[in-house]
């Protein structure tokens, strides 16, 4: 795929952003991380928080394993394979662990891929001109956690770009009257749903609608649940084969040591009861394996206002990045400044009327009914509702394309009153999130190592 001349330098714009905030990060964090020891993990757990996000990367491109959940993640580990090697080879040729800066190249080179993606779905999907384009990505790139996304070492920027280029292919075929062959539409499912599970949903949804009866043809349904059924499968595999067996081992001992171990649970649920991963969980709707993780205590309008259209957009000005489950930062947490609410409400009714305007236009249905299963998760059952916005990356992009649909079917009066208004947005978003960013990454790094001594 053939890069034109404004891609270039729109990508590297935000590229060179992004590689500064990376170099920050990694200032931060390098006297920690890029020593060789034997607990690499535990080093990581006592002192990456980067808002809720996982350091999981961290660990596996130092001691390569399935350390991901393998159940939502089965080929991420896989992918990871040859990065883990180059870093073996900088640990044996100079004795120091480079795992901070090739997790930093690989997720900046995903967003260099995001943002060029992004400006193609604009230009050629949507139908915007050059300039509403760029301006539309430097917007999108102003809102909170994609900006976090493209700084934190998780899987989430991988996903955001594996989601975009699902909806362009997809898109594009379409537009051009014709269907992704199912061979490429099986390949985009496997890659997409082996990093994230359920972003597979959103290549099915997308083909749901370019196909519209078509999908339901059997041909094109057995090659797709077989797809299903090997990521699905993969992961079960992979967590017989290498999850069980640890489970098993715990077992074993517990039932080897259960009056010491039971008595160590008591000693755990007094010490650890006004911990923030104790505080901050709300009530389960039951005790099984999935419904453990469910909530339905948390007040799904105040996640709405605060944080799914509110942090996940524009950083509260307190708490900076803090993970609810190791600090002490409120899961509900209000903006000091009223601006802050006007700018959100702002947001939300750019996005309505680009919904409205763009009703008609199928790729926004291939966005809308993708996240539909992440709203049924999050906001209905309440999975993670706690740090809901560090699942931004799987919805935010619509964003920008409905922006775009109202952009381009509006009159050139409004079209102009619109572009002044994103503008002012997009320079508000930038000063107000990087502020806050800079300043947390001149921070020292916390340990909640006191937790356990």
């Amino acid at each position: 795929m053939r890069l034109r001349r404004e891609e270039w330098i729109l990508g590297l714009v935000v590229l060179l952003l992004l590689v500064i905030l990376n170099g920050m990060l990694i200032m931060k964090y390098d006297a920690l991380f890029s020593v060789v020891c034997d607990d690499y993990g535990k080093l990581l757990s006592y002192n990456y928080h980067v808002s809720g996000f996982d350091a999981t990367t961290y660990s596996v491109l130092t001691e390569w394993g399935m350390k991901y959940d393998v159940l939502r993640h089965p080929l991420l580990p896989y992918l990871m394979g040859l990065p883990y090697g180059l870093n073996q080879l900088l640990i044996s040729l100079f004795g120091v662990n480079g795992t901070l800066y090739i997790a930093a190249v690989i997720i900046l080179f995903f967003a260099f891929c995001t943002t060029v993606i992004l400006y193609r779905i604009l230009r050629e999907l949507v139908g915007v001109s050059k300039w509403d384009a760029v301006l539309l990505v430097m917007f999108f790139f102003s809102l909170a956690y994609v900006l976090v996304t493209y700084i934190a070492t998780d899987h989430f920027g991988i996903s955001l770009f594996l989601i975009l280029w699902s909806l362009y292919l997809v898109g594009k075929s379409y537009q051009e009257g014709r269907l992704l062959s199912t061979w490429k539409s099986a390949l985009l499912l496997l890659v997409t749903a082996g990093v994230t599970l359920t972003n597979g949903a959103k290549v099915c949804a997308a083909e749901l609608i370019a196909r519209g009866r078509g999908f339901f043809r059997w041909r094109y349904l057995l090659v797709i649940s077989g797809c299903w059924l090997f990521v699905i499968g993969l992961g079960v595999l992979e967590e017989r084969i290498y999850v069980y067996p640890k489970e098993q081992e715990a077992q074993r001992y517990f039932q080897e040591h259960k009056a010491e171990m039971i008595q160590k649970a008591r000693r755990d649920h007094e010490r650890y009861k006004h911990a923030p991963w104790v505080i901050h969980k709300g009530k389960p709707l039951g005790k099984g394996s999935l419904l453990k993780w469910t909530d339905y205590t948390t007040s799904r309008w105040e996640t709405l206002k605060e944080n799914v259209f509110g942090e996940s957009l524009i950083l509260h000005e307190e708490y900076v990045l803090d993970d609810v489950l190791t600090s002490y930062r409120p899961v509900l947490l209000s903006y000091r400044a009223v601006i802050n609410y006007v700018i959100e409400g702002l947001l939300v009714i750019l996005l309505l009327a680009g919904i409205w305007y763009g009703r008609r236009e199928r790729l926004l249905w291939m966005c809308l009914l993708g996240i539909l299963p992440d709203a049924l998760m999050h906001l209905g059952l309440g999975f993670a509702i706690n740090e809901i916005y560090i699942m931004s990356a799987h919805w935010v992009y619509v964003f920008p394309i409905a922006v775009a649909c109202l952009l381009a079917k509006s009159q050139k009066r409004v079209a102009d009153t619109l572009r002044v208004v994103i503008i002012l947005l997009t320079v508000y978003l930038f000063i107000h999130n990087l502020g806050l960013i800079v300043d947390w990454m001149q921070q020292p790094p916390v340990s909640i190592a006191f937790w356990y001594e």
